[in-house]
Parts: structure tokens; sequence; C-alpha cells
């Protein structure tokens, strides 16, 4: 299967290392429930250049990953499926992204890099897409049948067309594929 994985929120977690940042520079403790909406800027009050400032600082650290993502992403490279890696990482970011992912010994078999609530717009045929992004999720929902949002407080939906299906961990991930496998067969 073609099987399409956003970086930052489902593989990385990004959120950590930001909020270490904000400590540095704002002197306020952040934690993962405080970021009620994508927006950063609006989360913390800051200006959008202030804000793509810390994103981009962010990204250059060595981001942790989320628990089981490096193990299941194996699992899946070698029982030979298609990794597709999606992110909104400035392209100048190609280098750093691609670093990084190699330290993190993650597989893959294409990195795709778009702008913000456009990686849906990527030319690519996937089977199945995990995303922590509802923009992103709902644009992917036009030529994915299989969408799994990866739930953070700032993806909270009612999700009223059942477009996507919120998993919580890399277990419940890998369980939706299994499931996904076995329709295919």
């Amino acid at each position: 299967m073609n099987l399409g994985f956003d970086i930052d929120g489902v593989i990385s977690d990004f959120v950590g290392t930001f909020a270490k940042l904000v400590k540095k520079y704002y002197r306020v403790t952040m934690t993962e429930a405080d970021v009620h909406c994508f927006d950063l800027g609006l989360v913390l009050g800051i200006s959008k250049e202030e804000r793509n400032k810390l994103v981009r600082e962010t990204l250059q650290k060595n981001l942790a990953l989320n628990v089981g993502a490096r193990e299941s992403l194996n699992k899946l490279h070698l029982a030979g499926h298609r990794v597709v890696l999606l992110t909104a990482r400035s392209p100048d970011l190609g280098e750093v992204t691609a670093d990084w992912l190699k330290r993190k010994r993650i597989p893959y078999s294409k990195l795709i890099q778009l702008d913000e609530g456009k990686k849906h717009l990527a030319k690519v045929s996937l089977d199945l897409v995990v995303e922590d992004n509802l923009e992103n999720a709902i644009g992917w929902s036009e030529k994915v049948r299989n969408i799994l949002i990866y739930d953070h407080p700032w993806n909270q939906s009612l999700n009223v067309r059942g477009l996507f299906k919120r998993v919580h961990n890399w277990n419940e991930i890998m369980k939706e594929i299994e499931l996904l496998e076995r329709s295919f067969s």
C-alpha cells in the first residue's frame, strides 16, 4: 500500500521542543493542552514573524519522536509498503529534514514538502494518510479514502461527514493499517 504520514505532530513531537523555546524566550510554561488551534501565533498572541522564527528554530532542533513512530514505520517499510512523508516545512529546510530523518532512522520512499494547508495537493496516490492538521485532512478527503487524524488539542472537530478517523497513538495507527490491509486482500 501507499501510506502517507505527516512529520510534525505525527512522527515528531514538535510541541515538546517548541514549548522549551517558548519557556526560554517568553518565560511561559506551555503544554500541548494549551495549543487550542493550529496557528501557534494565535496561541501565544505573537506576530506571524515571531511565530515563524520560533517554528523555524524548532524545526532545526533534534525533535523527539512520538512513541512508536520509528518502530511502526520500520515495520511498514520492511513489509513492503511505500512510506511517503509529507511536510509543510519550508523547502530550504530540506537538508535539515533529510538529516533529521536519517539520524532518527526513519525509513521512507519519498519526502514531499508543500506549504501548510496545501499538502493534499501533492501529486501522489495514497491508500491512507495520517495528518494532524484538519485543513490538510479535509483536503485529502477529495483524493484519499482513508484518513487518520492524529489527536491533538488543535485538531478537534465534530467530523459531521465522517471524513476521517481519530487516532491517539502509533498503536492505533498500526491497527487501522492492519484493518485496511485485510480489506485489500
